[in-house]
């Protein structure tokens, strides 16, 4: 699952991502790692020790909220990509499947 979320934000594309928060909430968000659609004042600086991901978590900015935020890779529930050019669903992974 963590390659194919990887991919997908590596293309650029808007990720769709539904987990499960540490305190149980669900959580639907819209994220990218794209810098060309991350305003300026929120990328990342240099120098800093800012790292978008690891092998537990991903971190990414959440479109709609407008800000960086991670989720763990496993509390993901479901994701989907949002292509520029496909439309909705290029991907879709469910833990139960």
């Amino acid at each position: 699952m963590l390659r194919e979320i990887k991919h997908i934000l590596g293309r650029g594309d808007i990720l769709i991502v539904e987990f499960t928060k540490k305190n149980g909430e669900k959580r639907k968000m819209k994220c990218t790692t794209n810098l060309d659609r991350i305003p300026d004042s929120d990328h990342p600086q240099e120098g800093s020790t800012f790292t978008y991901n690891t092998e537990k978590s991903l971190r990414v900015y959440d479109v709609e909220a407008e800000g960086w935020r991670s989720f763990r890779v496993d509390s993901v529930d479901a994701f989907e990509s949002a292509s520029f050019t496909s439309g909705w669903k290029i991907g879709y992974m469910n833990k139960e499947l």
